[in-house]
């Protein structure tokens, strides 16, 4: 087993002085839970810590912040991770190539990304939405994280659904969401395809304009098919094996969590936990009001369930960019136990 119990070390002394009916603290086990570093789509972890839902359970979740997904396999292979999260279509990649993962759970249903045009390029087709604004993208630059990545191949897709040829534009890497925004308000590219904060940022800097939020349901249908269980978690077959009982009190703890946080009631309090974890940068313009914002989508897209057509949806993604060899089935890569 990998787990760790954890206690308060009592010496024979105390022991004899306090006497046999000493109350000794509850011992817990330790998950190592896989955290981007400044992201808030972590929301959900910090309330689950914050608000005692893992110490319920017995547990004690210790965050492991590494910059992405491939990382966080690589240290689960060391045991430096127990549960990982990131989109399905980096799981499954990785189960293609051998890596046996199971996915334990739901963490944001829909789809992360979203393509957002610069004030300029938008206002060619004030008056167009996904998938007739699109057309204003001939010609131009869109920057993504990374040559080849997940972002590239939706925005391909976005192009195909609008009826564009992928050769109408030009990629350019520019990096995860603070440093895309850069680049778009800098006019170094035209559009971009990122994640939270940028479609918050474009709102209330009115720098950019959001051509197709795929988070809210837009874009076209092989896109929309991924729906349902985009982000997850998920964890080597091997770990699970040893310890099902505590992915599935992990579990127990994160639908808490959910509960907890997609209740009004809670918003205020909820607010002042991101502000422990989350800062936005001091240039940003309504800070107060972009990060309520963002608070607001991020628990909105929390989910109870895994939906296991979202399997599907990615099996076809996958399999048209020759990114997996073949169909991966449900039952070898969610965990029989996953909501």
């Amino acid at each position: 087993m990998r787990w760790k119990k954890l206690g308060i070390a009592i010496s024979a002394v105390a022991v004899m002085a306090l006497g046999s009916t000493h109350a000794i603290a509850q011992e817990k086990n330790i998950v190592r839970v896989h955290e981007y570093p400044g992201s808030i789509i972590h929301i959900v972890n910090w309330v689950m810590r914050s608000k005692g839902f893992c110490a319920e359970e017995g547990l004690e979740c210790q965050p492991v912040y590494l910059a992405s997904a491939i990382l966080a396999m690589q240290a689960a292979k060391t045991e430096g991770v127990d549960i990982i999260v990131s989109s399905l279509d980096v799981m499954m990649q990785a189960v293609d190539k051998g890596y046996e993962l199971e996915i334990i759970g739901p963490y944001l249903t829909n789809n992360v990304y979203s393509l957002s045009a610069s004030s300029e390029v938008a206002a060619t087709v004030a008056d167009k939405s996904y998938p007739e604004n699109i057309e204003a993208l001939a010609g131009k630059r869109i920057g993504v994280v990374a040559r080849g990545g997940s972002p590239e191949m939706i925005a391909r897709a976005l192009l195909a659904g609008a009826g564009m040829e992928q050769d109408e534009v030009f990629f350019v890497a520019v990096g995860g969401p603070a440093t895309a925004f850069a680049a778009l308000t800098a006019k170094q590219v035209d559009a971009i395809v990122s994640w939270d904060p940028v479609p918050a940022l474009c709102e209330a800097t009115k720098s950019c304009a959001v051509f197709a939020d795929l988070s809210r349901g837009e874009g076209p249908s092989d896109l929309q098919a991924m729906n349902g269980g985009y982000v997850a978690y998920y964890a080597p077959s091997e770990y699970l094996q040893d310890n099902s009982a505590i992915a599935d009190a992990f579990m127990r703890a994160h639908a808490q969590a959910v509960k907890w946080l997609q209740d009004p009631q809670n918003l205020s309090e909820a607010k002042q936990i991101v502000n422990e974890q989350f800062k936005l940068g001091d240039d940003v313009p309504d800070r107060e009001a972009v990060l309520d914002q963002l608070v607001q989508r991020t628990i909105e897209g929390y989910g109870h369930n895994f939906d296991r057509k979202a399997v599907d949806g990615f099996n076809e993604f996958l399999l048209s960019y020759k990114l997996i060899d073949k169909p991966l089935a449900v039952e070898t890569i969610v965990y029989d136990k996953a909501p």
